[in-house]
């Protein structure tokens, strides 16, 4: 007298709840205006105009991918930034070129005047 008895089949459980849509990608931070800004206040900190322009090059490279991505990257803050701290740097880096050359020539001048 002993029946055998078989448990109903099991339901299938989705894997994601049903109705509701998956969650909105996180925008990227763009490493163009990361580089920016690093090279921007490496030139500002140590008076390279050698790492200023690179750093303008890449703010300027990256503000446009930015606002082409349609929200998709983030950075726009640290590529200005860049772009601030880089023509800072090439601004006091031509003044005191400009400044060097005023001395020189009027070194110059004074020495041919007394001699």
């Amino acid at each position: 007298m002993s029946q055998s008895h078989t448990p109903p089949p099991a339901m299938p459980v989705p894997s994601t709840p049903q109705g509701y849509p998956p969650p909105p990608a996180m925008p990227q931070q763009n490493g163009l205006a990361v580089a920016s800004l690093v090279l921007g206040i490496v030139s500002l900190a140590c008076s390279q105009f050698i790492t200023a322009v690179p750093g303008v090059i890449l703010g300027h490279i990256a503000l446009r991918q930015i606002r082409a991505s349609g929200g998709t990257q983030t950075g726009e803050g640290m590529a200005i930034g860049g772009l601030v701290c880089g023509y800072i740097s090439i601004g006091v880096t031509l003044l005191i070129g400009l400044a060097w050359l005023v001395f020189i020539v009027l070194g110059l001048s004074m020495a041919a005047l007394s001699a």
